[in-house]
């Protein structure tokens, strides 16, 4: 092999239909990969769930309302709670409140009949939710 042919391929032009490609890509995948986290882990709509959904005027029956954030797409989004004030706006002589957390409220029926109306407000929400429990007589599922 002589001198000259040695460095023959360090002079190579380089494709630059290629790197176009390549950029091309890389953007279109960065687009995605954000798509995907904007639709798969933001709040698109927040359901409040009542377990079990009634109550008997037993004092002891008890409820817990939970906030359940769900996406985009419509699945609960894993690792992500809700930050929920709750206040009882109507029927607060009918229960006590149990226990408080960062996005559920569980109430204790007292001795009376009727329904509890709660208002439920986000942090960062300006239209409170209203949620409303049943305490149902002992005999209404015989």
């Amino acid at each position: 092999m002589t001198d000259d042919n040695k460095y023959r391929d360090i002079g190579k032009p380089w494709n630059a239909e290629r790197i176009q490609n390549f950029i091309l890509i890389g953007i279109s995948a960065l687009f995605l990969v954000a798509l995907g986290v904007k639709l798969l882990l933001n709040i698109s709509r927040i359901d409040f769930v009542a377990d079990p959904p009634s109550m008997f005027p037993d004092g002891q029956s008890t409820t817990t309302i939970k906030a359940i954030p769900y996406n985009a797409v419509g699945i609960k989004i894993p690792f992500k709670s809700v930050r929920v004030f709750y206040e009882i706006e109507d029927g607060g002589d009918k229960v006590e409140v149990v226990s408080r957390d960062q996005n559920s409220i569980t109430l204790r029926a007292k001795r009376e009949t009727g329904e509890v109306v709660l208002r439920a407000r986000l942090v960062g929400d300006a239209i409170p939710y209203e949620i409303i429990v049943q305490i149902l007589p002992q005999f209404a599922f015989n």
